[in-house]
């Protein structure tokens, strides 16, 4: 069998963007709706995460897959078995109410949501395959600023990067690359803490992914659920930076020299992955 080739580690001729907490819709089917949820619960959704980073105009680098439906009905970034399901976080969130409520919810029935789950997976499936060899999964997430039913001290940070310690995980030139231009922005970054690792997909072909988390309230009211008026601006930002990643280069991604780039990096590596990639000499 013919040895796959891994793709350039400095440029991507592809970005895929994955997004999949988006959505606050249940199906026409369902009995809940937004309305049926707790404040604790729609604290989860990833609301405008479509928006703010899936361009009006696709174009033939840049493609985008982005879940229907809300991810309490289906959390398509969830495992088979997962062990969040103890907790009932699993594929479809089920939740207990309180005692004065007397019941508990499911909301998704199990046949339903794996159905989606499973549809999902087979579509993001097929479409990284056919994107080919140099592609990057970009995971597009928001978390809240506020506890949550995931994070009880959400940390003070504006953007988090993760990525997975695998054959995955991007290049050291991407990593930097995406670190240094976010800082060079303002933002307060996390690497891969709290939030940590990037969704993958079994396909037979080489690719990486890279997850951005953006903090809320960066963009939005998550109590009156409005756009801020920063919102614009996080979004061109978020979008600006695919040309960095496809190395269509500009002043932007030039204004840090290599040497710089590599030790801020490095500074907020966690040790463990720091010593993974140098032991791989990238």
């Amino acid at each position: 069998m013919k040895q796959l080739e891994k793709p350039n580690r400095e440029a991507y001729g592809h970005l895929l963007l994955h997004v999949p907490h988006s959505s606050s819709l249940f199906p026409s089917e369902s009995i809940y709706s937004w309305n049926d949820l707790e404040n604790s619960e729609r604290l989860l959704i990833d609301y405008y995460t479509d928006e703010l980073f899936v361009p009006q105009q696709e174009s033939a680098d840049i493609s985008s897959v982005v879940f229907p439906y809300c991810r309490l009905f289906c959390d398509v970034e969830r495992l088979v078995n997962d062990p969040l399901e103890k907790i009932g976080l699993g594929i479809s969130y089920f939740r207990e109410m309180p005692a004065e409520r007397g019941c508990s919810r499911s909301f998704g029935g199990r046949v339903e949501a794996f159905n989606e789950y499973v549809d999902f997976h087979a579509s993001v499936s097929k479409k990284l395959f056919a994107m080919g060899e140099g592609t990057l999964l970009v995971d597009c997430h928001s978390f809240s600023s506020h506890p949550n039913l995931l994070c009880s001290t959400p940390p003070d940070i504006d953007i988090c990067i993760g990525f997975n310690d695998d054959e995955t995980r991007p290049s050291r030139e991407t990593l930097v690359n995406t670190v240094q231009y976010f800082k060079a922005k303002g933002y307060k970054l996390g690497i891969n803490t709290p939030f940590s690792n990037s969704k993958t997909y079994s396909v037979p072909t080489h690719y990486h992914s890279i997850m951005i988390e953006v903090n809320k309230r960066l963009y939005m009211n998550e109590q009156t659920l409005e756009k801020s008026d920063s919102f614009h601006e996080l979004k061109h930002d978020i979008q600006s930076l695919y040309d960095v990643l496809l190395m269509k280069c500009n002043q932007e991604c030039q204004h840090a020299n290599s040497s710089s780039q590599e030790l801020l990096f490095e500074q907020n590596m966690p040790k463990k992955i720091k010593n993974k990639i140098d032991s791989d000499n990238i």
